[in-house]
């Protein structure tokens, strides 16, 4: 007995040693002086130094398109402006652009400490290193931007993340309400302007008459409801009112039909995520902005 715990105390002042080491002159316990020059180029050789890595971007930007491994998110467009720092004249900082130095301190800690700072481009570094420089901070880099980064730490988005979770199935009025408000997603009502204010509508869509506007200014329906490429007269404009063709599209109308049309001549020309939720007459969602049947309107 007295022979394996003797081992086992071996085996732990061995380790011990080994991390006095490591502490002594590893990289974990490298400090940082103030002057270095940290870029995307170099950021690997400073990782896990002491400092804080902090990267600016917004979380579905980290989980879309990847981050560095050891750098944490403080999202500048989801939480610091408003709350921190306001933008008074774009990424050019002045000292009126800081409203809650609290904050600030509190976020990124210790104003001796070093802050390892990167966004998507390095616009966000660089306008926060200001500000965190501006209220005392001694140490602060501008690493840039990840779409310049190539090192080894980087963990890969999925490419699609936009902070939601994920359609997996089909969407239809009745579950319409779970997937309002996306982020960068377009809703779209096809009827005609006066169906909205007669029969009412879903808050949150907008109107795109198919009758009034989208035929024939960029379809005609040579065969009924029954869609074919040759029904596109204008990718341009179907593209102009209906945005990136990466984008989730909504679309909705009185039964379904025009939303089914569309929603193929949109496939046809390459959007990739584009839903028939089908028509208002089915809607019981809590969305609904009733309307007034004794509205006529005159479009001449």
């Amino acid at each position: 007995m007295r022979k394996y715990i003797s081992t086992l105390t071996a085996i732990a002042l061995i380790a011990l040693a080994g991390l006095t080491s490591c502490a002594e002159g590893g990289q974990a316990a490298a400090t940082f002086s103030g002057d270095e020059q940290i870029t995307m180029e170099n950021i690997d050789e400073h990782l896990f130094r002491d400092a804080r890595y902090v990267d600016l971007r917004d979380y579905p930007d980290m989980f879309n398109g990847g981050y560095i491994a050891g750098f944490e998110v403080v999202p500048f467009f989801q939480f610091l402006e408003g709350r921190a720092l306001v933008r008074n004249n774009g990424w050019e900082y002045s000292s009126d652009d800081v409203t809650s130095e609290t904050i600030l301190k509190n976020v990124f800690g210790d104003t001796e400490q070093a802050v390892v700072l990167m966004c998507g481009s390095g616009a966000r570094a660089g306008y926060v290193k200001d500000a965190l420089e501006d209220i005392g901070y001694t140490k602060v880099y501008n690493a840039g931007g990840i779409r310049d980064y190539s090192g080894d730490n980087r963990v890969m988005g999925d490419g699609e993340y936009r902070g939601v979770r994920a359609i997996t199935g089909e969407v239809t009025m009745a579950t319409i309400d779970a997937y309002l408000g996306r982020p960068g997603a377009k809703y779209v009502d096809l009827r005609n302007v006066g169906d909205k204010y007669t029969a009412g509508y879903i808050d949150g869509f907008e109107l795109i008459s198919f009758f009034e506007y989208l035929e024939p200014q960029a379809l005609i329906r040579n065969s009924g409801w029954e869609f074919s490429e040759d029904d596109i007269v204008s990718r341009a404009v179907l593209e102009n009112f209906f945005g990136s063709k990466d984008r989730e599209v909504f679309l909705m109308c009185a039964s379904g039909a025009r939303a089914g049309y569309v929603k193929d001549a949109l496939q046809a020309i390459g959007y990739r995520h584009v839903y028939n939720v089908g028509g208002i007459r089915d809607y019981r969602g809590n969305r609904r902005i009733l309307g007034d049947e004794s509205f006529t309107l005159s479009l001449n």
